[in-house]
């Protein structure tokens, strides 16, 4: 089955683009150069082509300026590239390089012996500082704290396996491993309002971050199902779980998970219509939930309209080159 021939996810909402997504692609491979050079250079190649950078204007379009963009489109490349290199990396080596990086998210200085991506991840943080307060900071780090372990940490067993997830697992998991919760909370800098955290607790708001992820992570399987049906090694995509699990052919698995996600959607739509009283917070708030959703319908129309090569050209979606030596 060819990537053509997969449905296309709908949204309710429009889907804007930032004033800058075609501008940081100098700066990008500079990063890739200069600070990812523990992945090879066919790799580094490749990663130049995968349009990340513009992803972050589709995703944060409410970004007005490119100070506010560039820690954006940073992160974004870093958490792909972490992600990517990092995919079969053991559990209890990965630990430590969790920690690491959340010492840095929180103030501390790489060190002259790490790898690039700690330098990234504390310019990420430098470029946020103008625009975010302390409770923002914790949260992003917690929220990458929840990633890795309740994410990456959970789905590395099954890829180490080559096993299946049930799909209830695999939702929960996969709710976190997308990394939408850390890639998430920059929609508060990037509208210049930082959620009160009593706010950004109330289980509405909590649920709607939640849906959030699980859609985008829904939304990525649609968009890499080309990829992952040409190798035999791929465990964790919904569509392939649904027609494992239930021994249906590949198009029933793909009207399920449509199914699955636009049940997500629908919920999303009621929850931010009815909001609760949030006192003198409510346009903000509402403002807030606003660009969330356009997260959502922003990397949608990413998949299909941006330049990447990253899910449509064969042989361009990078090996991961963890403990590989160079």
């Amino acid at each position: 089955m060819k990537q053509k021939d997969i449905p296309v996810l709908q949204y309710p909402w429009p889907y804007e683009i930032g004033p800058f997504s075609q501008l940081f692609y100098e700066e990008q491979n500079n990063w890739l150069d200069t600070d990812y050079q523990f992945m090879s250079e066919s790799t580094r190649t490749k990663y130049k082509k995968h349009g990340l950078v513009e992803a972050a204007s589709y995703m944060f379009p409410a970004a007005n300026t490119r100070e506010q963009v560039r820690p954006l489109a940073r992160f974004m490349v870093w958490l792909t590239l972490c992600d990517d290199y990092h995919e079969l990396c053991p559990v209890d080596k990965f630990a430590d390089v969790r920690d690491r990086i959340m010492d840095i998210m929180m103030g501390d200085q790489p060190k002259p012996d790490d790898i690039g991506l700690m330098r990234q991840v504390a310019l990420s943080r430098e470029e946020f500082l103008p625009y975010v307060n302390e409770n923002w900071l914790q949260r992003w780090t917690k929220s990458f704290y929840n990633y890795t372990t309740y994410g990456i940490m959970e789905e590395t067993p099954y890829k180490l396996k080559k096993e299946f997830p049930t799909l209830s697992s695999y939702l929960l998991i996969r709710e976190y491993s997308i990394a939408m919760y850390p890639y998430g909370d920059p929609v508060e800098p990037s509208i210049n309002y930082m959620v009160p955290d009593a706010i950004s607790e109330h289980p509405v708001i909590r649920r709607l971050k939640m849906l959030m992820c699980r859609i985008i992570a829904i939304q990525n399987d649609f968009g890499s199902i080309e990829k992952e049906l040409a190798v035999d090694t791929e465990f964790l995509n919904i569509i392939l779980i649904i027609r494992h699990q239930y021994k249906v052919s590949l198009e029933e698995a793909i009207a399920e998970a449509m199914r699955i996600h636009d049940e997500y959607v629908k919920e999303f739509v009621e929850l931010q219509n009815c909001l609760p009283d949030f006192g003198p917070e409510q346009k903000n708030v509402e403002r807030f939930v606003h660009n969330v959703a356009l997260m959502i319908s922003g990397l949608g129309a990413w998949y299909h309209k941006g330049i990447s090569t990253r899910y449509k050209t064969p042989g361009e979606f990078p090996k991961p080159e963890y403990g590989i030596s160079l």
